[in-house]
């Protein structure tokens, strides 16, 4: 109940509406009503959904107002970030990028469930997205997929001129900064350290591409 009340406070400090609570009740009850068919999150970490997957999505909100803009979220699992992040900014296009059809077929049933507008759900990898998707979005997020060269360099092609990469991490790998500066299409990157009550550390890589 502590994590219900400390995510809900997160919502009040900025200002968003108490009709986005109540669609993050009914998301809590889909995802445990429908994790183990789905396979969606760890048996662990759903006992923390309200911290560790409600309130880690939307921390970014603390950083960058993403409204109206157009996102794709790469690998999107059990809709996160991309969903929590749709609910509290509505106006955003979302594109919700899933490789596994079980996962990719809950997001099209939790898009139904929430009556949420704006969102295309892609059954796909993200390396085979069609090249008339190129210079489409305003944001990639990506959270709980390791990057490789493959991926961001999809992630540019796919990015408007000064579009941005934003990583969710635990930490930070310097190794991993340096070498994405290698990048043809990489302009500037911008690290934001936090650390939240029963979240723990948290950061995010914010990687802009070239205008």
């Amino acid at each position: 109940m502590h994590d219900k009340l400390q995510f809900q406070d997160f919502l009040e400090q900025h200002g968003i509406s108490e009709n986005a609570f109540q669609l993050f009740e009914t998301y809590e009850m889909i995802l445990r009503e429908k994790n183990k068919k789905f396979n969606l999150v760890s048996n662990s970490s759903i006992e923390k959904i309200w911290l560790a997957h409600f309130l880690d999505s939307i921390l970014i909100a603390d950083i960058i107002d993403l409204s109206d803009s157009r996102i794709l979220d790469f690998g999107s699992g059990g809709g996160f970030p991309g969903i929590p992040l749709k609910i509290i900014f509505p106006s955003m296009e979302l594109y919700c990028i899933e490789s596994k059809r079980k996962k990719a077929l809950f997001l099209k049933l939790l898009k139904q469930e929430l009556e949420l507008p704006e969102i295309t759900i892609i059954n796909s990898r993200l390396e085979y997205l069609d090249q008339n998707m190129a210079s489409s979005f305003d944001y990639v997020t990506v959270r709980a997929v390791k990057m490789n060269d493959e991926y961001f360099m999809k992630a540019f092609e796919l990015l408007k001129p000064s579009g941005k990469i934003i990583l969710y991490k635990s930490k930070v790998n310097n190794d991993e900064v340096d070498k994405i500066k290698q990048y043809e299409d990489y302009e500037t990157t911008e690290i934001i350290r936090k650390e939240y009550s029963g979240l723990g550390k948290r950061a995010f890589i914010i990687v802009k591409k070239h205008g």
